[in-house]
């Protein structure tokens, strides 16, 4: 791989190429009916379209120059003469509107099935090194019960949407979810709820147990975000893995981080900023990247 890719750097590609990918808000592989599209970066005219197998395995046939790696042996000796050379950008969409769309570069031909070996954000997010992350769209309706969250992510800088974003939802004692906004700044989060709390002493009748409706616990938020130049345009994945972290705020005096939520059960949870002035909510999460003046 080149040196500017470093999340996806230790990744393998099988022949014919292919790829699958990993729904990391349900934590399975993701539903069908992907858009998944290949080309040479030096002629992205050249547009190749990938096929599904029935396990969901994308593939790609008669890439343009890998006539030869495709009806090679595909042994040792073989992989060892023909090393990776090719740049290719593949881009991933969902007609269906599920999930985000992302792209991601890789040098062909390559050995194996390509997915994620190593990120600092995602590391029990995807079952192994052999799928790729794909996260929800804000619209999507997610299988429950369990706790939603929601949020509209600015960059109180430039006072921009933060689009492509990276959220991180963590309740104690669970494992962390991850959801990524899309080119509006807007993000969905959806994560099981924790184990109910009881009383320490309840009566035989149950009176004094806690309802499971009247139920909320502490959840923390963290945000990653780096601006990017083109936020209208699908991200780089690797470059979405690897964003900074960045200051979520209570307030627009920025008096207060805003790292600490409560989700109470069977409601949804909006983060937002508090006006200072006013006292009112915001309609967005205000927040700030490293380095930023504000």
């Amino acid at each position: 791989m080149s040196t500017a890719v470093t999340v996806l750097d230790q990744l393998t590609i099988v022949a014919p190429f292919g790829v699958r990918f990993w729904d990391v808000a349900v934590g399975s592989p993701a539903d069908a009916g992907l858009n998944v599209i290949a080309y040479p970066n030096a002629a992205p005219e050249l547009r190749s379209t990938a096929f599904a197998n029935h396990v969901g395995v994308y593939s790609f046939l008669r890439l343009p120059g890998l006539h030869g790696a495709e009806s090679g042996s595909g042994d040792d000796s073989f992989w060892a003469a023909n090393p990776p050379a090719i740049p290719f950008t593949i881009e991933v969409s969902d007609p269906s509107e599920r999930y985000l769309p992302f792209r991601f570069s890789v040098k062909m031909p390559a050995r194996g099935l390509y997915g994620v070996s190593a990120s600092p954000l995602l590391a029990v997010a995807v079952p192994g090194d052999t799928w790729l992350p794909i996260f929800s769209s804000p619209q999507r309706t997610l299988p429950g019960p369990a706790a939603t969250i929601y949020a509209q992510l600015q960059d109180d800088g430039p006072k921009t949407v933060a689009a492509w974003a990276m959220v991180e939802a963590h309740f104690k004692g669970m494992p962390a979810v991850f959801g990524v906004a899309d080119d509006r700044g807007m993000v969905t989060l959806s994560a099981p709820y924790p184990e109910p709390v009881s009383t320490l002493f309840p009566s035989p009748m149950g009176t004094g147990s806690v309802k499971l409706t009247d139920q909320s616990w502490p959840v923390d938020i963290s945000v990653f975000y780096t601006p990017r130049i083109h936020p209208q345009v699908p991200p780089d994945l690797q470059q979405t893995l690897q964003q900074t972290m960045a200051t979520a705020w209570r307030d627009t005096n920025h008096s207060a981080a805003a790292g600490g939520f409560t989700v109470s059960y069977g409601k949804n949870l909006v983060l937002r900023s508090v006006d200072s002035v006013s006292g009112r909510s915001l309609p967005v999460l205000l927040i700030t990247t490293a380095g930023s003046p504000v």
